[in-house]
C-alpha cells in the first residue's frame, strides 16, 4: 500500500454516490487532494453496485437523484435505472479524476482514535490479498450508506436447511426460473421489482409470496425522454437547472402530507383515496385484503409499482400473509410457512430489506477514552448525531446519510449532497481558526450541549409528524421506538441549514495545537 502523509489525510470509508461526492467536493471546494476513498466491493457504486437485480430503477426522478454539480442531460426515462446510475457514477468518478485515490476491495474493519497522535487508525483487511493492515488518517468519513447490510437469514434461520437456491436480492445469481418452483419472502420495493420480471420473462412453473404486512403501492409512470428534451437539456442554458429545480419544488411540497395535523390528515386523505383506486383496478381481487394497508398513507415509505400489481392476477402467483417460515422438510425443498401451507420450492428469494438501525455496521469505532459508538447509539435509544454529522468524543470524524438526515418522500442524495457541502465549510471554518490544516494536534467536534439540545429538537419535530411505532417501518426501532433515520423538515429547509445558513461555531469543540 502506497504511504500518504497522515497530516491532513481524509480517509472516506464507501465508494458509492456518497463517498465519490465526498471526494469531487474536497477538490472542487477546498482544493484538498490528500484523500483516498475505500471500498470493499470490486467496483465503486455503492449499493447501486452491489444491487443488480432485474427490473431495478430509482423512485426518484433521475434529474434530481444526481448531483447538482454533475448534472446529466442523457437520463433515458424519467427514473434511472440501475445501469444507468452506475454508469454515472463511474463517469462522475472519470470526470473528477477521483481514479488515483480510489481503493477498491478494501474493508474497514474498525476505527480508533488515538490522542496521543491525534489521528485515526484505520484497520483494513484486503479482500484480494486476505490480508490485514492500517491506515493513519487526520480525518474520518463514513459515506457507508444505508441499505448496505441485508437482514439475510436473520429472521429465517430455518433456511439454512433448505437445499434448494437461496439468496438474498442484494446478492442476485443469474439463474435459470424457468419452469422452477420460486418463492419470494417480504414485500417491499425490491419484491415489487423482481416478482414481475421473473413472472412475465422467466416463465416459472410456479411463483409464493410470503409476506407479514401491507404497503401502500403508487403507479409509477416512467416515459422515455425525448430526443427533443435531451437536446434542450445538453444546449439550451439552464434547463438542466430548473428542470432541476421545478422536480425539487415539487417534491418539497408533498411533505404537508407528513405533518400529523389537520392540513396533514386531509393532504394524506387525498394521496390515500387515489392510491387506493389505483391499486384495487389494479391487483388481483382476492388478495385486496391482504395488499391494501389499514394504515394511514404516509406512515411508511410507500413503494412504487414495476409491475407488481398486474402481476398478482397471474395464474402462477400465490400470496400469503403470514409471520414467516416454520420449518423445512426432510427433503430440503418443502416449505411450511406460519399459517400451516406447505410448499414445495426450488428456489427461495429473500427481499426483508436491510439493516437499517445499524449504521456503520459491521464496523467498529472507538472514539476518545476508549468509547464505542456503537454502545454509546444503544445507551441512547439508536443512533444520533449532531447535524446528523457528528459526535461528541470522536475527533475529526464525519457521517454522510447519517442520523435523521433522510427526507420524507424526496431525493436521498440531494440530502446527502447538502451534508458533504456542510463537511467542507466545516473544514474550512476549522482551518482558517487553527492556521494551518497541517497543524498535527488539533481536532473538532461538537458539544455535548449542542448535541443534545439539537437531537432533542430533532425527536420533538418527529413526534409532530405521522410516522408512529405501532406500524412497522425501517425508519424507527423497533425496540426503542425512536425515529433514527428521518429529518423532520422540508429538503428545501435541509439545504438552507447545511448550505446557506452560518456554521454555529459556539456547538463546535475546537483543540488547537
Amino acid at each position: 500500500m502506497s504511504h500518504i502523509s497522515p497530516s491532513d489525510k481524509i480517509a472516506i470509508i464507501g465508494a458509492g454516490l456518497s463517498g465519490v461526492g465526498m471526494g469531487v467536493q474536497l477538490k472542487r471546494l477546498l482544493n484538498h487532494e490528500n484523500f483516498e476513498i475505500y471500498d470493499k466491493l470490486d467496483d465503486i457504486g455503492g449499493t447501486w453496485a452491489q444491487n443488480k437485480y432485474p427490473n431495478l430503477s430509482c423512485d426518484v426522478p433521475s434529474e434530481y437523484y444526481s448531483f447538482s454539480f454533475f448534472q446529466n442531460p442523457n437520463w433515458s426515462t424519467t427514473y434511472g435505472t440501475q445501469q444507468e446510475i452506475l454508469d454515472y457514477i463511474h463517469d462522475c468518478a472519470r470526470h473528477f479524476d477521483l481514479g488515483s485515490h480510489i481503493k477498491l476491495q478494501q474493508e474497514c474493519i474498525s476505527i480508533q482514535w488515538s490522542e496521543e497522535e491525534t489521528l485515526w487508525t484505520l484497520a483494513f483487511r484486503s479482500i484480494a490479498h486476505d490480508m490485514l493492515y492500517e491506515v493513519k488518517a487526520r480525518y474520518v468519513v463514513t459515506a457507508m450508506g444505508i441499505l448496505n447490510v441485508p437482514n439475510g437469514l436473520d429472521d429465517l434461520p430455518i433456511l439454512k436447511d433448505f437445499t434448494g437456491q437461496c439468496f438474498h436480492t442484494a446478492d442476485w445469481r443469474d439463474i435459470d426460473f424457468a419452469a422452477k418452483r420460486v418463492m419470494v419472502i417480504g414485500n417491499g420495493c425490491s419484491a415489487n421489482q423482481v416478482i414481475p420480471w421473473i413472472l412475465n420473462e422467466e416463465k416459472p412453473k410456479s411463483l409464493v409470496q410470503i409476506v407479514r404486512s401491507a404497503q401502500w403501492v403508487a403507479p409509477k409512470s416512467n416515459p422515455a425522454v425525448s430526443g427533443l428534451m435531451k437536446w434542450c437539456l445538453r444546449y439550451i442554458p439552464f434547463v438542466m437547472q430548473l428542470r432541476r429545480l421545478w422536480t425539487a419544488w415539487t417534491l418539497d411540497q408533498s411533505f404537508a402530507a407528513f405533518y400529523n395535523n389537520e392540513a396533514g390528515s386531509k393532504a394524506r386523505k387525498s394521496a390515500e383515496s387515489g392510491i387506493r383506486a389505483y391499486m384495487e383496478s389494479v391487483c388481483n381481487p382476492k388478495y385486496r385484503d391482504i395488499l391494501i394497508p389499514k394504515y394511514d398513507f404516509g406512515a411508511k415509505r410507500a413503494v412504487m409499482d414495476h409491475g407488481y400489481l398486474a402481476s398478482t392476477n397471474s395464474e402462477k402467483f400465490t400470496l400469503i400473509q403470514c409471520d414467516g417460515l416454520q420449518s423445512v422438510g426432510k427433503d430440503g425443498r418443502t416449505l411450511v410457512d406460519q399459517a400451516g401451507n406447505s410448499h414445495q420450492v426450488d428456489i427461495v428469494i429473500i427481499a426483508n430489506g436491510f439493516k437499517t438501525q445499524d449504521l456503520l455496521t459491521p464496523m467498529k469505532v472507538i472514539g476518545k477514552n476508549g468509547k464505542d459508538l456503537r454502545e454509546l447509539w444503544e445507551h441512547r435509544g439508536g443512533s444520533e448525531a449532531y447535524m446528523g454529522v457528528s459526535v461528541n468524543g470522536f475527533p475529526n470524524f464525519f457521517m454522510l446519510a447519517g442520523p435523521n438526515t433522510l427526507p420524507s418522500a424526496n431525493s436521498t442524495l440531494q440530502g446527502i449532497e447538502c451534508s458533504i457541502v456542510y463537511i467542507t465549510r466545516l473544514l474550512s471554518g476549522f482551518w482558517s481558526r487553527i492556521g494551518n490544516k497541517k497543524s498535527g494536534n488539533a481536532y473538532i467536534m461538537p458539544t455535548v450541549e449542542a448535541e443534545t439540545r439539537f437531537n432533542g429538537e430533532i425527536q420533538k419535530g418527529i413526534k409532530g409528524l405521522i410516522y408512529t411505532n405501532q406500524v412497522n417501518t425501517w425508519y424507527i426501532n423497533k425496540n426503542t421506538g425512536k425515529n433514527t433515520l428521518v429529518y423532520p423538515g422540508t429538503q428545501m429547509s435541509f439545504w438552507w441549514s447545511r448550505c446557506m445558513r452560518g456554521i454555529q461555531w459556539g456547538d463546535w469543540f475546537i483543540k488547537r495545537s
